[in-house]
């Protein structure tokens, strides 16, 4: 190499510019990243997404005005009650609202995180040399202001269902909005030191307090007691809730986003896998499959139990493996007896006549975490099979116990139906007691026919509608339980006797109780026609293998 060259490198490298240091990139460029990568894959265009937005606004615009025109009705109508209980219930009512929503937000919470993230972003954002706490932020504040909102809804909602005036509906709903809110703030500080403890039992306290508030009304109602409220108390304890749920809003909020950078990867992670479950089987109108996934986030959470022997021989040790599930997660009997209210609170509040349909209703919806035994026995059928006995004389011992319980739940909802409320309809104790017993049957039929009811089948012929093709089962799926549930407390509905709707869960229940029979004898059906089918075509073979030797052997002759 001559000096010139060497004069020229040296040159070169002098003037070449020191290279960066690399510095990772900021949550904000990662987000606008994803948001670039899926616009450059969209699957509509800008005229598309502006027609469904039309669509979209003008159904809700429409919808909104009839319920808006449905609740003012409403509001106009109870105003002008001034009986004891429906003053009691536009002071009482509230107070259950802004309950049952704190406790609602609160389970949410704990549920799914409140803070999740998804899966992908588990394994490339959260692995990134990022700020955890600052991708985080947003998913916290998100998830306040939708508890925010739908405090707000519920709050206004209830209050102006009873009558309350203008002031008041502001006020409630108000403070069931920042209460709501407050508690997803709450569950979010709790998550990012891993404690839950506080979080559960503050649930069920503001659980207790809501059905505490509805039983207040029945008393209040039934002259058992007299509260002495008057409008100007319940404004100004509303004022009160406001100024504690900002303070502890505000709080809460501060703990959580400090420890945001603090929760675990792989408890954001469950929270998004759960969400992305449950729209997967809301996507598809399979509301036992989003049961499903629940229970079996449940149970991995709590990990393991004691084994514990059985007792009993035959179906007597089917019986007792019930009761040992329930004794092992009692909580479904807390919702249970939550549900005795409801059949007098509705004749409290001048609904005597809708009252069965009410309580059936409710007990439907209580029902269903008792029946996990029959869930598991129809949706594996190989187990059902490895039992000596037949599907029916199964589905009985799955079902006695919460039979049971639906008849003490009968006996205890008894009283509500002789009618004490204003408006109430004055009934004999044995036609109080038959309707009671009516009204806890078609609660518990109603729960069987949605616990067997299978998944969509969507390998079978698909139905033509505007919004696309479905499978049949789609549709027919939602209004499983409803349907026996609404028919057989039809007839106490028109004011017939109990005695037809009797008659009715009678019939249901042994329909109910042969469809699986009738299912095991069609897939016996079909298994022996598939054996008789390989038979013959043995036989065939072993036919056409002889014809085959015979021409053989006359050859060679």
């Amino acid at each position: 190499m001559s000096s010139l060259e060497a004069g020229a490198d040296d040159f070169a490298y002098r003037d070449a510019p020191e290279p960066r240091a690399l510095t990772p990139a900021s949550p904000r460029e990662l987000k606008r990243l994803i948001k670039d990568w899926r616009a450059g894959r969209a699957t509509r265009n800008v005229l598309q997404a502006i027609s469904d937005a039309y669509v979209a606004v003008f159904s809700a615009v429409m919808i909104g005005a009839m319920v808006v025109n449905v609740i003012l009705k409403a509001q106009r109508t109870i105003a002008q009650c001034t009986s004891v209980s429906c003053l009691s219930a536009r002071a009482i009512l509230p107070w259950a609202a802004f309950a049952a929503t704190v406790a609602l937000a609160l389970a949410a919470s704990r549920l799914f995180g409140p803070v999740l993230a998804s899966a992908a972003e588990g394994f490339w954002l959260l692995d990134a040399p990022i700020s955890r706490a600052r991708l985080l932020r947003s998913r916290l504040i998100g998830a306040v202001l939708a508890a925010f909102l739908g405090g707000a809804l519920v709050g206004a909602l209830v209050a102006a269902l009873t009558g309350s005036t203008a002031t008041e509906i502001v006020v409630w709903s108000a403070a069931t909005a920042l209460s709501a809110a407050a508690s997803v703030a709450f569950a979010a500080a709790q998550q990012g030191i891993e404690r839950h403890v506080l979080t559960r039992v503050a649930t069920y306290v503001f659980g207790l307090l809501g059905v505490g508030a509805l039983f207040s009304v029945v008393g209040v109602a039934a002259e058992w007691f007299s509260l002495g409220l008057s409008d100007d108390l319940g404004i100004e304890i509303g004022l009160v809730m406001i100024a504690a749920s900002a303070l502890v809003l505000l709080v809460s909020g501060v703990l959580a986003a400090r420890r945001l950078g603090q929760i675990r990867r792989a408890r954001l992670l469950t929270g998004g896998a759960l969400v992305s479950g449950i729209s997967g089987a809301f996507f598809a109108l399979d509301i036992g499959l989003a049961r499903d996934i629940v229970v079996e986030r449940r149970a991995i959470e709590r990990g393991h139990v004691h084994p514990r022997r059985g007792k009993g021989l035959g179906l007597e040790a089917l019986v007792w493996r019930e009761w040992q599930r329930l004794w092992r997660f009692p909580q479904p009997l807390l919702v249970l007896a939550g549900t005795i209210v409801v059949p007098y609170a509705a004749d409290a509040l001048g609904m005597s006549t809708l009252t069965p349909v009410f309580a059936a209703l409710a007990l439907f919806g209580a029902t269903i975490p008792l029946l996990g035994g029959l869930r598991v026995l129809t949706r594996t059928g190989g187990l059902a099979r490895c039992l000596p006995f037949s599907l029916a004389r199964i589905k009985l011992a799955s079902i006695a116990v919460p039979a049971i319980l639906a008849g003490i739940w009968a006996v205890a909802t008894t009283p509500a139906y002789l009618g004490f409320g204003d408006g109430a309809v004055e009934r004999t104790v044995p036609d109080a007691s038959l309707m009671a017993i009516a009204t806890a049957a078609a609660g518990l039929l109603a729960a069987v026919r949605w616990t067997q009811a299978k998944g969509v089948d969507f390998g079978a012929p698909m139905v033509a509608s505007q919004a696309g093709a479905f499978p049949p089962g789609l549709v027919t799926n939602l209004f499983r339980g409803f349907d026996v549930c609404l028919l057989t407390t039809a007839p106490m509905l028109l004011g017939l006797s109990p005695m037809w709707s009797l008659v009715i869960a009678t019939i249901a229940a042994i329909i109910l109780l042969n469809s699986m029979d009738a299912e095991a004898i069609r897939a016996r059906q079909a298994e022996q026609q598939k054996l008789l089918a390989q038979q013959k075509k043995e036989r065939e073979e072993a036919a056409a293998a002889a014809k085959q030797r015979k021409r053989q052997r006359t050859r060679k002759l």
